[in-house]
C-alpha cells in the first residue's frame, strides 16, 4: 500500500492537471513570453539572445497559430477578470538592451505585434554593460594567465598562481560564483565590488553589443506603436535579498525615472530575475503601492483570469529555431 507521501506523489501531476483544466475552462489562457536579447553574438552564457531569424520566425508562428494580444488587451482581460481568449499570446522583454530598439522593434513592427519591455532604468544612457555582462567579460573574457589574488567581502576569485598552468575551469568557476553573490547585493554594493573588480583586472572597454539603449534611443524606442514600456528596477537586484527600504526605493525609483526620462506613465514592472527566491509577498505589496497595474515574474505557467495580478507567471524563451519553437508552444499554450 503507498504510503502518504507515495499518494501525495502520484496524485500531484492529477491535480495539477485538473485545476489547469479549471482555470482554462473558467478564465481562458494567455501564454506570456519573456525574452531578453535578439541578437546574434559569440558567447552568451546567461543564453539570454535570441538571433534576429530565429526571433522572426517565432512571430511568423505566432501570427499563423496564435492571437498576440496588445497590452490593453491584456490588461483588460487581466485586470477585469475577463476570461482570456484561448491560445492568446503576449510578447515581453527584460532588461533594456540596445538590441531590442535595432533588431527586435523592427520586426514587431513588420508583423504589427506589440511588446511590453521592462527596462532597468540606472543603467539607460550609462555606456556600460549590465552588472552580469560586465562580470562575464571580466572573468570569461580576460587574458590568461592572469596573476591575481582579489578577495573583496561576500566574493572570492580564485585564479591561476604564478607559474600554474591556465585553467578555463576555475574561470567558470569564478564566474558562477560571482553571480550567485553579486545577484544578492543592493546596486551601490555591487557597482563597489565591480570597481575594484575592474581595477585589478585592467580597463577594457564595454563591448558594444552588450550595451544598453542610450537615452536618445530609448526615446525614440518608446515612441514605437509596438513598444509599452515597464519598469525593472533601477539596477537589478535580486529584490526579496534586500531589506524593504532597499526594495522600495528600487521599484519607486525605476519608475519616476522612467517616466521623468520619457514624460509617459509607467504603470508595469517585472521583478529582476523572477523567480520565486527574487521576490516576496513584501515585494508583491511594494510594488503595488508603488501604483503598477500588475507585475510579471519569471516561472512557468499560463496566465487566466484569476491569475494573481502582482506575480503572473512568464515562459523563458531560448534562442530556439522556428520548428522548435512551435514545438515548444504546443506545450506552453494548454
Amino acid at each position: 500500500m503507498p504510503s502518504g507521501n507515495s499518494w501525495k506523489d502520484v496524485l500531484r501531476p492529477w491535480v495539477y492537471r485538473m485545476r489547469n483544466t479549471r482555470d482554462r475552462m473558467l478564465g481562458g489562457a494567455c501564454t506570456v513570453l519573456l525574452y531578453h536579447r535578439v541578437i546574434d553574438i559569440p558567447s552568451d552564457p546567461q543564453q539570454l539572445a535570441v538571433g534576429p531569424a530565429e526571433f522572426e520566425a517565432h512571430l511568423q508562428v505566432l501570427k499563423s497559430r496564435y492571437r498576440v494580444l496588445t497590452v490593453a488587451e491584456f490588461d483588460h482581460h487581466l485586470l477585469h477578470g475577463k476570461r482570456f481568449p484561448d491560445r492568446s499570446v503576449l510578447l515581453t522583454f527584460d532588461d533594456g538592451y540596445a538590441d531590442n530598439h535595432y533588431f527586435a522593434r523592427p520586426l514587431l513592427e513588420k508583423y504589427g505585434m506589440q511588446a511590453l519591455f521592462y527596462i532597468a532604468s540606472g543603467y539607460m544612457g550609462s555606456g556600460r554593460e549590465f552588472w552580469w555582462d560586465e562580470v562575464e567579460r571580466l572573468l570569461l573574457h580576460r587574458p590568461v594567465p592572469l596573476l591575481l589574488d582579489l578577495q573583496l567581502p561576500d566574493l572570492r576569485l580564485k585564479v591561476p598562481e604564478a607559474g600554474a598552468t591556465p585553467n578555463r575551469g576555475d574561470d567558470q568557476e569564478a564566474y558562477a560564483s560571482a553571480l550567485v553573490q553579486l545577484r544578492k547585493l543592493p546596486g551601490n554594493e555591487r557597482d563597489a565590488l565591480l570597481i575594484k573588480l575592474r581595477s585589478s583586472i585592467g580597463p577594457a572597454e564595454p563591448r558594444s553589443t552588450h550595451l544598453p539603449m542610450s537615452v536618445e534611443e530609448l526615446r525614440e524606442f518608446a515612441a514605437s506603436p509596438a513598444v509599452v514600456i515597464g519598469a525593472h528596477t533601477v539596477l537589478h537586484p535580486s529584490l526579496a535579498q534586500l531589506p524593504e527600504g532597499e526594495q522600495r526605493q528600487e521599484i519607486s525609483a525605476s519608475k519616476a525615472q522612467l517616466e521623468h526620462l520619457l514624460g509617459i506613465s509607467v504603470p508595469y514592472f517585472s521583478y529582476p530575475f523572477g523567480t520565486g527566491a527574487d521576490f516576496s509577498a513584501t515585494t508583491e505589496r511594494l510594488a503595488r503601492a508603488a501604483g503598477f497595474r500588475h507585475t510579471a515574474a519569471n516561472y512557468p505557467g499560463f496566465v487566466h483570469a484569476r491569475s494573481p495580478q502582482h506575480r503572473f507567471p512568464r515562459h523563458l524563451v531560448r534562442n530556439w529555431q522556428g520548428p522548435e519553437f512551435a514545438h515548444r508552444m504546443e506545450q506552453f499554450a494548454p
